[in-house]
């Protein structure tokens, strides 16, 4: 039977806090960006990740340092973890016993870090329970009247995307790039194989999908939402596809909620129609809102 995973109560975290103590505490916030946005524990770092990376997260072969978007954030991550006490924290951990966490994004990330050595631990009651005892340490959002870069995933129905331990949809691993962390190190390519299935009839690939008609007759995909500003609609004028295009550029730190009443729309009618839709931008990478 496994051990019960470990913890540290909200009551010693304050005390770390006001001790001064937090000099030498990595907190990570593993709630999605949206609400570590709107209120977070001081000094804490933002660990969303998104729900394409969840089966790589459990395969074991994404660096959780590749899904920390802010490089300063980065950096201190990486000279700190192995070093500091880790605290990590979703909306309101419970005490989880044997492999209760086996499916959660905490817990898997909380198993990564003790594998790789590090001193890890999470917060029993999560951020509610913090939140609601010490709200003094809980930072708010600064500007809440900007919009987040980093939209609710539930606009589409994703928020509940669960951790799977089969792929339906064939993926396999690519073959790691020669891309290099900001420590120099190398690191694999983080995408899955394109595309993935995310809804029935709903598709998430990368231009080169958009360009494969062999891929798209597998998976019946009649309707094309071009998530890119100039990549061309490849069989717009063939009268077989149907086109969108969202003229924004492919990286994480764009602002898409602007364009979800038309992409909804569009998607909502390809699936009324019961035909594939896919959804495409240049790597595939920052459109799994």
């Amino acid at each position: 039977m496994a051990a019960a995973m470990p913890c540290k109560s909200a009551e010693w975290l304050q005390e770390e806090l006001e001790s001064g103590g937090g000099s030498s505490l990595l907190l990570l916030d593993c709630r999605p960006h949206e609400l570590f946005e709107s209120s977070h524990i001081e000094t804490a770092i933002n660990l969303a990740i998104p729900g394409l990376m969840l089966r790589r997260l459990k395969k074991g072969n994404l660096p959780i340092r590749s899904i920390i978007p802010n490089n300063e954030d980065k950096e201190r991550f990486i000279k700190r973890c192995k070093a500091d006490t880790v605290l990590l924290y979703d909306e309101a951990t419970a005490d989880w016993q044997d492999n209760g966490a086996a499916t959660s994004v905490l817990g898997l990330l909380l198993q990564k870090l003790r594998d790789d050595g590090c001193k890890a631990y999470y917060l029993k009651g999560g951020f509610n329970k913090f939140h609601t005892d010490y709200s003094e340490h809980c930072e708010p959002n600064i500007d809440s009247s900007s919009p987040s870069n980093s939209p609710p995933a539930s606009v589409l129905g994703l928020g509940g995307l669960r951790i799977s331990s089969d792929c339906s949809d064939g993926e396999s691993d690519r073959e790691p790039s020669s891309a290099t962390e900001s420590d120099g190190s190398p690191v694999p390519n983080n995408q899955p194989t394109f595309p993935v299935q995310i809804l029935p009839y709903l598709y998430l690939g990368c231009a080169k999908d958009s360009a494969n008609l062999d891929v798209l007759g597998k998976y019946g995909i009649k309707y094309i939402l071009n998530v890119t500003p100039n990549l061309p609609n490849m069989f717009e004028h063939d009268g077989e596809f149907k086109y969108k295009q969202i003229p924004i550029s492919d990286h994480w730190s764009q602002n898409l909620s602007q364009f979800f009443p038309e992409a909804i729309a569009f998607i909502d009618e390809a699936r009324s129609k019961k035909c594939g839709i896919l959804v495409h931008c240049l790597a595939g990478i920052s459109r799994d809102f």
